[in-house]
């Protein structure tokens, strides 16, 4: 099995995040259909940088971002 290309934690047959970090996307992309809405629109890297400067931002959160900023 390989691991997730965040953590060390096993990841299952054609994915790249383990369940943790893929369930810290799943919340991070349905926050950004709420935060749209409200705002009307916000682009998804400002979404995601306002996220990081929150203290309460988990660290598994934090992490998924700041992967997808990389790319």
């Amino acid at each position: 099995m390989k691991s997730c290309k965040l953590c060390d934690n096993m990841i299952e047959n054609g994915e790249k995040l383990c369940k943790s970090h893929k369930s810290a996307a799943k919340n991070l992309d349905l926050g950004y259909e709420i935060w749209r809405n409200r705002l009307d629109f916000i682009e998804r890297e400002e979404y995601l940088k306002t996220l990081l400067e929150i203290s309460t931002t988990g660290t598994l959160v934090k992490q998924v971002i700041m992967d997808e900023l990389r790319e």
